[in-house]
């Protein structure tokens, strides 16, 4: 069996995004990225998710794995197992509590990054995102964005996306009618905090303060099997004023 250090992260990977597709039952993951002007800044995740949830999805997890390595989806509630990867990719922990009542399982932990490189290598966003740190439109500003997925897959989404606009896969529509369903209680939020004031946004998010955006992914929104392939694999961006900061803009 494979040390559980990795197999943490990649549960928190799944549970942000491919739990659209995979998962029955209530999720709520919030996360929250914290950007300082010289491009350091920390990373908070909170999860819930009841344990008739969890035990699905390692029954899932252990049908799919493609190799002898398991996947432990209860990793991520484990203090010493999650600081050991974020030490790895080197950040610190700063906090890690983890409870369980009712029924429902519970962790809330805060990670510090000292760079933004540190962030590009974060385990909370997954082993497949894409943190991108560029110039913005106008002198004074920076361009933050994610890719959950990575870059290649949001393209090929929007592409999937498009093509089922115009001409809907018999397939695809039956596999959406199934899960719809049992997305019942689903909330996924991801937030950036800025050091300058935010200025443009992708429509995926809102602004939810002078430097603060926000994405909200709920059950409710998912209404077409194209909501369902834009959300697996989507894009978070924002241009805000970086007058002022000292970040390492490509």
């Amino acid at each position: 069996m494979a040390a559980v250090d990795q197999s943490g992260m990649r549960f928190l990977r799944a549970l942000s995004f491919l739990a659209l597709s995979v998962l029955a039952g209530c999720l709520e993951l919030e996360q929250t990225v914290v950007l300082n002007g010289d491009g350091s800044g920390k990373q908070a995740v909170r999860l819930a998710m009841k344990e008739s949830t969890l035990r699905e999805l390692a029954r899932t997890s252990a049908a799919a794995q493609l190799s002898t390595a398991a996947t432990d989806p209860t990793a991520v509630f484990d203090k010493v197992v999650v600081e050991r990867d974020l030490v790895a990719a080197g950040m610190t922990l700063a906090s890690h509590t983890a409870k369980t009542e009712a029924g429902v399982r519970t962790v809330a932990l805060e990670a510090g990054f000292p760079t933004f490189t540190a962030l590009q290598q974060s385990p909370l966003a997954g082993t497949a995102a894409e943190w991108v740190l560029a110039a913005g439109p106008k002198a004074g500003t920076a361009k933050l964005t994610l890719y959950p997925q990575g870059r290649t897959a949001w393209a090929e989404a929007r592409a999937k996306a498009e093509a089922m606009q115009k001409e809907m896969d018999p397939v695809a529509a039956d596999f959406f009618r199934r899960k719809q369903a049992q997305l019942a209680g689903l909330d996924l939020k991801v937030r950036f905090q800025l050091p300058g004031e935010v200025l443009v946004w992708t429509a995926n998010m809102e602004k939810t303060g002078d430097r603060e955006v926000t994405a909200t992914i709920t059950a409710e929104q998912i209404k077409t099997p194209q909501d369902l392939v834009r959300r697996l694999a989507p894009r978070f961006e924002v241009v805000f004023d970086a007058s002022g900061c000292s970040l390492p803009l490509k």
